[in-house]
């Protein structure tokens, strides 16, 4: 049973309008049109789009303009946002049960990864549930064309194919877990009806392929040169990061501040430009492409001489760490004498000086490593032993070198001091 029947005298659907990023569903009513705006997922957000959407709705300030925000209360359902044309800059916040008594009728409710443009556009009041497939953040469809130029049981093809699994299955996730809030939300019957359903999709995760696997495939993809690598990059650095890639995270180096960053320009070597330096700068920017031989990672080095570099996930190091060098950025030196950037994970920087996530990772690192030299950053900042945390939140000066035998001390929770030999120390030997 439906709370309002009849509908009231002169209310009447009309019609759905495609907007820039949105698509609104109006009705006519004896007060004027309301326009109930459905934001569709995408990443991009234009500067004052609501007042843009008012203005092309009610260019004569008829009306009201309803829009879908993405807040949620279990006593309201999905918050909404109302703006008169006659007064911009206000806005109001009805309820679903408010609308629902001005237009008489149940209203329709897509979960944001269920809003295809093409099913709202095709929406009319006696439309059914329907079930579709959640729109994920992702561009699925570039990575499944590239993964189309490899054989099947190529990494390449294997990484590309997961990972788009990986993103419709949290979509689909996603949806379903809004539908059932939506669901337990104190409504009263008849005033939202479920639009549509997620298409059910099976489970995927990144361990659904084994890490040299991975490894191998990204490898391949970023040594591309082709423009559809680059477009998948792009799509994978704008989706996590570049969580699953070799290196990532960005950072500038400043050679000039540092005998370490120096000497670690001066064996970068000339590349050509591939997919890898997406994660650094646009196409068309002036600058040169250079790798770190030791790494792989790619290095970019702009027209003003400043560079930036992508940060290893993990070191391909032989030697256990022998020291660890608060610079900027942070390095790490090998018993074999080879100097690396430290590794770090897609999302945390790491840091030292104060009592925040930058030690907490560093620390988390340091802990990693010098148990294995080749391990993967941790994507985190808790959970470092106290005294290794505790000496990285130390206020220490830039430069400082903290040997092995001191890093152990302090994990052991033993005091570190620091001598004045500690800072500035740089031997002139070969890092090679």
């Amino acid at each position: 049973m439906t709370a309002w029947s009849p509908v009231p005298y002169g209310t009447a659907f009309m019609r759905a309008v495609e907007l820039p990023g949105a698509v609104a569903l109006v009705w006519h009513t004896p007060q004027g049109p309301v326009h109930l705006v459905w934001p569709l997922p995408t990443r991009q957000r234009m500067p004052h789009q609501h007042r843009r959407w008012v203005e092309q709705l009610a260019p004569r300030g008829e009306g009201a303009v309803v829009v879908v925000s993405g807040g949620f209360s279990l006593r309201h359902g999905p918050e909404l946002k109302a703006l008169l044309p006659g007064l911009p800059d206000r806005t109001y916040t009805p309820t679903w049960l408010d609308l629902a008594g001005v237009l008489g009728q149940p209203l329709p409710w897509w979960p944001l990864t269920l809003r295809d443009k093409q099913l709202l556009l095709d929406w009319e009041p006696s439309t059914d549930t329907v079930t579709a497939m959640a729109v994920p953040a992702l561009d699925t469809g570039v990575l499944l064309m590239m993964a189309s130029t490899y054989p099947e049981a190529h990494p390449a093809a294997r990484v590309l194919v997961n990972l788009a699994r990986l993103a419709h299955a949290q979509a689909a996730a996603s949806a379903e877990q809004l539908v059932e809030m939506v669901e337990k939300a104190k409504l009263p019957d008849g005033v939202l009806r479920i639009a549509a359903r997620p298409l059910p999709v099976p489970e995927a995760g990144l361990d659904d392929i084994e890490p040299t696997q991975r490894r191998a495939g990204w490898l391949d993809l970023l040594a591309r040169t082709d423009d559809l690598a680059r477009r998948c990059v792009r799509e994978v650095t704008d989706w996590d990061a570049g969580a699953d890639l070799p290196y990532s995270n960005p950072q500038q180096i400043e050679e000039v501040e540092s005998t370490w960053a120096f000497k670690w320009t001066q064996r970068l070597v000339p590349t050509q430009r591939t997919a890898a330096f997406e994660l650094l700068t646009r196409s068309g920017e002036p600058g040169d492409a250079l790798v770190d031989p030791d790494t792989d990672a790619p290095v970019w080095r702009s027209g003003g001489g400043e560079y930036t570099a992508a940060m290893p996930q993990r070191l391909p190091a032989t030697a256990p760490l022998a020291e660890l060098i608060l610079d900027g950025p942070v390095w790490i030196r090998t018993a074999d004498g080879k100097v690396y950037p430290a590794p770090r994970d897609s999302y945390y920087g790491i840091s030292w000086g104060y009592g925040g996530s930058g030690p907490g990772s560093l620390a988390l690192l340091v802990n990693a490593l010098l148990d294995d030299i080749n391990a993967q950053a941790p994507a985190g900042i808790n959970g470092a032993p106290e005294g290794l945390e505790a000496l990285l939140s130390r206020k220490l000066p830039e430069h400082t070198v903290l040997t092995r035998a001191q890093l152990e001390a302090a994990r052991r929770g033993e005091p570190v001091i620091i001598a004045v030999d500690d800072v500035d120390q740089d031997e002139d030997e070969d890092d090679e």
